[in-house]
Order: C-alpha cells, then sequence, then structure tokens
C-alpha cells in the first residue's frame, strides 16, 4: 500500500458521505493518521486540496463523481507527475468508480490493497463558462448542447435512483431545450448546422450505468467516441431517440454521426 491520502465529500450521495468513510475504515482497519485526511467544504475544494497534495503517492477520493472529478483534474493541475487516484464511491451514480471496477467500498479496498494501477485517458476540456475561458478535465465524457445534469433532483436520486433521476431530467430537457447552430470539426471533417448535443465520450456507460451514451467506448485507446445528434422535433426525439439510449441503439440512427477521434471543435450560437 502506497502512501495515501484521503479527500472526503460529506455531502456525498445527500449528505452520507460521512457514512461511507466509516464503512471504509471498518473494513480497512488499518490506523489512519489525522493529518492525512480532509473534508471537503464547497465546490472547488477537492480540485484545490488535490492540487496542493505533495509527498503522497496516491489520492482517495471518497464521494460521487462531482468529487472525483475534482480530484482528478486536482491531480492533472500538478507541473509534473502527479500521484494515483483512487476511489472509495459514495455518491448515488458512482458511474467512474463503476466504470474502473471500483463500484463498491469492498472493491475500493481490495483496490488499494492489492490492485495494480491502471492507466486510463483523461478528457482535457477547454470551455467557456459564462463568457469566461476554463481548463477542465474529465474521465466520462465532454459534451456541448443538450444536457439534463442541471434540472437532475438530488432527492429522486436519494429516494428511487440514478438511473429514474436522469431519465426524468432528461424528459423535462428536451422538452425545454432550444438547439443551437453548431459548428464541429475534427480531423479533414467539419459538420455545420443545428444540434442537440455533441459528445466525445471516454466511458461506454453514465447516468448510474443506465444510459449506454457511447457504445463500445474504452478508457484506454486513446481516442473518443464523439456523436453529433442534429436538430429533430420534440415528438421525435422523446419517441424515437429517446428510448434507444439506454442499449446504445441511438448511434444507428442514419442522421447521427458517431466516429472516433482523438480531438473535436464546437463552436455554437448562441454559445
Amino acid at each position: 500500500m502506497r502512501k495515501a491520502f484521503y479527500i472526503i465529500n460529506p455531502a456525498g450521495h445527500g449528505g452520507s458521505g460521512m457514512r461511507t468513510w466509516e464503512e471504509f475504515k471498518a473494513l480497512w482497519r488499518d490506523p489512519i493518521a489525522d493529518e492525512d485526511v480532509r473534508i471537503t467544504e464547497r465546490p472547488g475544494h477537492a480540485r484545490e486540496i488535490a492540487a496542493a497534495a505533495n509527498g503522497y503517492d496516491t489520492l482517495v477520493a471518497v464521494g460521487g463523481d462531482g468529487t472525483v472529478g475534482e480530484v482528478i483534474s486536482g491531480v492533472m493541475d500538478h507541473e509534473q507527475a502527479g500521484p494515483h487516484v483512487a476511489i472509495v464511491p459514495g455518491g448515488t451514480g458512482n458511474d467512474i468508480a463503476r466504470n474502473l471496477g471500483m463500484g463498491t467500498v469492498d472493491a475500493a479496498v481490495a483496490a488499494l490493497r492489492d490492485g495494480v494501477p491502471k492507466t486510463v485517458d483523461i478528457v482535457d476540456v477547454e470551455c467557456q463558462v459564462e463568457g469566461r475561458p476554463e481548463h477542465r478535465f474529465a474521465l466520462l465524457y465532454g459534451s456541448a448542447g443538450f444536457s439534463s445534469l442541471p434540472l437532475v433532483k438530488p432527492w429522486i436520486k436519494r429516494w428511487l435512483g440514478a438511473a429514474i433521476a436522469y431519465n426524468e431530467a432528461t424528459f423535462r430537457s428536451i422538452l425545454m431545450f432550444q438547439p443551437p447552430v453548431m459548428k464541429v470539426r475534427l480531423a479533414q471533417r467539419c459538420f455545420d448546422g443545428r444540434s442537440w448535443m455533441v459528445i466525445a465520450g471516454n466511458a461506454e456507460r453514465t447516468s448510474g450505468g443506465s444510459v449506454r451514451m457511447s457504445p463500445n467506448a474504452r478508457t484506454d485507446d486513446g481516442l473518443l467516441d464523439v456523436a453529433i445528434y442534429p436538430s429533430r422535433n420534440r415528438f421525435l426525439m422523446l419517441t424515437q431517440l429517446f428510448p434507444k439510449i439506454p442499449s446504445g441503439a441511438q448511434v444507428e440512427e442514419p442522421d447521427v454521426a458517431y466516429f472516433r477521434t482523438a480531438r473535436v471543435e464546437v463552436d455554437s450560437d448562441p454559445p
């Protein structure tokens, strides 16, 4: 076991993050020094903690996908090679942990004790947020355009599960979203027109494992599985495209462009 530093989100899974931490310690049993533990206090704090953590071989993110994503970004902020990242899943969906084989606390303990480090691809995202440039890193995907995440209700995730929460939010988002005009550039190709979404996937499943957004995507092939969804009317989105997403069959639709590439650029109007 390498020297580890633990970053805990107490708000994970509707405020049960500390229960996850206690469950981990009960299974881990070895003593953990207080100086090797930090509890996050606000959004973005895990990234700051991870970026400043020095002298450790492994940073252990105790929380959900948001916490893990921040820790990954913090490690990528290191000027030189940063520490490994391990996950103790303490969120609702735990998609990153699930994709990396650490979907339970028991699996996380086994990985920390006996696991061999695994190299995975990271999505390097340069984007605009409210008119300001931002540099982020992601493991699952990067997207532009349509997103159901702002409408996901935490209480639905807690009580009915991540799959129902994401599907319900997606349904409402389809009714409200206005597709922008997008110009998508990659390699020698260019797509220009009104589009619902461009998604660059690095992992096959998201949304608590219920959505096969990027069929056959792999986290270790150096490529993004990019899908471009052109504008359709809401009725067709709800009746033809949306029902196919759990199985991944949506990318077989004749008007959906789906391909692998290492880099994609998207401009849109409105931004």
